[in-house]
């Protein structure tokens, strides 16, 4: 390909002022080059799922940014953390459960869908109820239906009783019980 061609397209897919990228494929070729990304399953898990659409409209390019996000009760990971996140969880197969503690936004177990398929368990709790209804759509307007999100807190989950998950992801600490 002509290499000036190469050089325009990288260089509109980043914020030319502040050098953030402002598309799903940049922030995940950044991801790659800084070694966060490095298998080629995680790569395309990332390249599947746009980060945007778990922000709120108004976000612009921001939400490429490798950077934590927070708006009220909405918060975001940085990129690099969800990256290395998911390298760390492989691996990852389809039929394999996965829980996310602190599931926020939906984003995290959308990716981990990816790599587990629409059959397999794909459980998100999280504390506040926005946060919730927010994943609940987020994740339905990509047909993502089969991911379960429900509110509440890591100390509601019965061990002796709750199901056995292949894969556990804490996103969010919890206070020490009194």
């Amino acid at each position: 390909p002509d290499p000036w061609v190469v050089v325009m397209h990288h260089m509109n897919q980043h914020d030319e002022m502040r050098g953030l990228p402002v598309s799903n494929v940049a922030m995940v070729e950044e991801l790659v080059h800084s070694g966060s990304l490095r298998s080629q399953e995680c790569v395309a898990a990332f390249q599947a799922i746009d980060r945007q659409h778990f922000w709120p409209a108004n976000s612009g390019e921001l939400a490429y940014a490798d950077m934590p996000l927070r708006s009220g009760r909405l918060h975001l990971s940085a990129p690099h953390i969800y990256a290395k996140a998911l390298e760390s969880l492989l691996p990852l197969k389809p039929g394999m459960s996965f829980l996310n503690v602190g599931s926020g936004t939906g984003y995290f177990n959308s990716i981990i869908s990816e790599l587990i398929g629409e059959l397999a368990t794909n459980h998100g709790i999280d504390i506040w109820s926005e946060t919730v209804e927010h994943a609940v759509q987020r994740c339905r307007l990509l047909g993502k239906t089969n991911i379960e999100f429900t509110l509440g807190n890591a100390y509601q989950l019965n061990i002796n009783q709750t199901m056995r998950y292949d894969r556990i992801y804490l996103g969010a600490c919890a206070n020490s019980r009194s």
